[in-house]
């Protein structure tokens, strides 16, 4: 016989046609060998007629629509026609249609009972409804608020900002008040709340009258000062700054410009040069009368290349000689030039000289609120704020290393002028002609290319008992300093004639101490590098913020041992393992970066500490 779907051959008691799939049935009726009829198919031309038994009356067509599931079986008087062959995948995929359908079911089930219970009543509103705007609680969440407006019938829009409530509470409506009359098909902006600080937009550029409200509902207090600005009678700075969070001072601080009153006996430094181009800033106060000098200073990546700072302050009326610096963001690009100089003695001998530690002043805080204050460390320093050649640090880690021969010890801070004993004054020369890693700090991060700048305090000098090694105060015997007039009366020191090292217990007592350690990493540092090369133990979890500057403290909780007793030969102790040293690199530092436990810069371009005496 020959499949009726597509003429093909069939061996008798085959159950499916071989060439197409179609199922086969057979007849008692008619001889399996005659097929009254063929499907031919799409695209070949059909018979004219088609020869049926006598006696049976046929239906003149079969209509097929196009995407109509067709029935698997015509029935024939007499005759079994072969399934066609767009039946049988449809038979196999009908279980997992009916799966699928079944799925999509549920879910549309499931949401519908999501937004009934969430927003049970809820109805768009027509335009010409008159709706009155609900009060709101800064106790309420701000869903709860929604919630409300939506049953309404009106529709609202969400955005986080700050506020006086807690976060996540309601903060304020944004575009209408309360009991305010609107339209249905208004759009109705509710804030939820972030906590207290200054909002991105509705401060700078506004009157205080006019930004009052807002400022008031963030629960803390607002203290306004006069700044120089270019726009008398508007708030021209903010501490925090807009779009920043409430910080430890718990209170807002405004500036309003003012005009200068008295321009013959000095010259203003507008508030807003902040974060205007350097070279733009350069020219501008230039055209102004100021000599003026650009100093680069670290920032995070948004302000790199503009002003970040000046001296005197932004803000400030400069009542003295026209000299005026302006600090620019940088990166790790201008290390070596923030820190170093070049000195010319003679024409065969220049020199370079770290000869400031300026840009690690400034406070330094982790995400947790864990903070290090660096400031200058001398009132001289401070007088010239780009030669500081010590630091002194505050904070909760101030005192963590002291002991007891500390003789510069103050509260809760410490005086660091041993902080990096080879990175100041002449320790670094460079001789024309000398190789680099002749250089006594060769293994410092300074003098590499990472654009990372490690410091660590007294230089990593030993200790004899508790006493800083301090050669020539007299050798160290038996873990105490002996004078060398003590030495003199010594008979054993005498009869060993010059040099001390072979008296009994010469050199013994000597220790290195893991003492405080940072690493300033700017921003565009190549981290990565360092990671890979070993300075770091381990690897943090999650990488910082890449697009600040941070600086990384070493904490001795970390190592298994913190002192080490030092096996000197001829009293040389220049082999410290805590330290970068001419003569190895340190111990792995940790903990290795982590977005948790960096101390990220805090930057703050206005001295408000200044303007506080201009306080409104």
């Amino acid at each position: 016989m020959f499949c009726a779907n597509c003429g093909n051959n069939i061996i008798p008691g085959e159950k499916f046609c071989g060439n197409c799939g179609a199922s086969v049935s057979y007849s008692n009726n008619v001889e399996q060998s005659q097929p009254t009829e063929v499907m031919h198919p799409t695209g070949v031309e059909q018979p004219t007629e088609v020869m049926q038994p006598t006696g049976v009356e046929q239906p003149t067509e079969v209509m097929q629509p196009t995407g109509v599931e067709q029935p698997t079986e015509v029935m024939q008087p007499g005759i079994q026609i072969a399934q066609p062959e767009y039946a049988t995948p449809l038979i196999k995929n009908r279980k997992l249609i009916i799966i699928s359908a079944c799925v999509i079911a549920a879910v549309a089930i499931i949401a519908a009972a999501i937004f009934f219970f969430a927003f049970p009543h809820f109805h768009k509103a027509s335009p010409t409804d008159r709706i009155v705007v609900p009060k709101a609680k800064t106790s309420q969440s701000a869903q709860d608020v929604v919630r409300e407006l939506q049953e309404k019938g009106i529709e609202t829009h969400v955005i986080k900002d700050f506020g006086g409530s807690k976060p996540g509470n309601f903060a304020r409506y944004q575009n209408v008040k309360p009991g305010q009359v609107i339209h249905g098909d208004r759009v109705v902006t509710v804030v939820e709340s972030k906590g207290p600080g200054v909002p991105a937009k509705g401060v700078i550029g506004k009157t205080v009258e006019e930004a009052a409200p807002l400022l008031k509902s963030m629960g803390v207090p607002v203290k306004v000062y006069k700044v120089a600005s270019l726009h008398p009678g508007k708030i021209a700075a903010t501490n925090p700054m807009p779009g920043e969070p409430l910080d430890e001072n718990k209170e807002i601080f405004i500036g309003v410009g003012e005009e200068d009153k008295y321009p013959d006996s000095g010259k203003s430094i507008p508030v807003e040069l902040f974060d205007k181009d350097k070279d733009e800033a350069y020219k501008m106060m230039s055209d102004e009368g100021f000599k003026v000098r650009l100093v680069p200073k670290y920032s995070s990546r948004k302000h790199l290349g503009k002003i970040v700072g000046s001296n005197p302050g932004l803000g400030q009326s400069h009542r003295g000689d026209s000299d005026i610096t302006l600090y620019y963001g940088a990166d790790a690009s201008e290390t070596k030039k923030m820190f170093t100089s070049k000195k010319y003695y003679s024409e065969n001998l220049t020199t370079v000289e770290v000869s400031t530690l300026t840009p690690f002043v400034g406070k330094w805080c982790t995400k947790s609120g864990d903070c290090l204050e660096f400031e200058p460390g001398s009132s001289m320093d401070r007088d010239d704020p780009e030669q500081n050649s010590s630091l002194r640090l505050h904070g909760p880690h101030a005192m963590d290393d002291l002991v007891n021969d500390d003789k510069t010890q103050y509260y809760h801070s410490f005086g660091m002028w041993q902080f990096t004993q080879n990175l100041v004054g002449s320790a670094i020369k460079v001789y024309d002609g000398e190789k680099h890693n002749s250089l006594p700090m060769q293994n410092t991060l300074l003098f590499g290319d990472t654009g990372m700048v490690d410091i660590f305090r007294d230089g990593g000098d030993p200790y004899c008992g508790n006493e800083i090694y301090t050669s020539p105060a007299g050798p160290c015997i038996n873990g105490k300093f002996v004078s060398y007039e003590d030495l003199d009366k010594n008979p054993l020191y005498s009869s060993y004639g010059p040099g001390y090292e072979k008296i009994p217990g010469a050199n013994k007592g000597i220790t290195y101490r893991m003492r405080a350690y940072f690493v300033l990493v700017p921003v565009n540092a190549k981290l990565d590098e360092l990671e890979a090369n070993g300075f770091f133990k381990g690897k943090g979890k999650t990488k910082p913020d890449m697009d600040r500057p941070f600086i990384l403290r070493r904490d001795p909780k970390y190592y298994s041992k913190s002192e080490l007793t030092v096996e000197a030969k001829d009293g040389d102790v220049r082999h410290n393992p805590f330290v970068p040293t001419e003569f190895n690199k340190p111990v792995p530092f940790a903990p290795a970066p982590d977005d948790s436990n960096v101390y990220y810069l805090v930057e703050k371009p206005f001295d408000w500490w200044f303007l506080k005496d201009r306080e409104l």
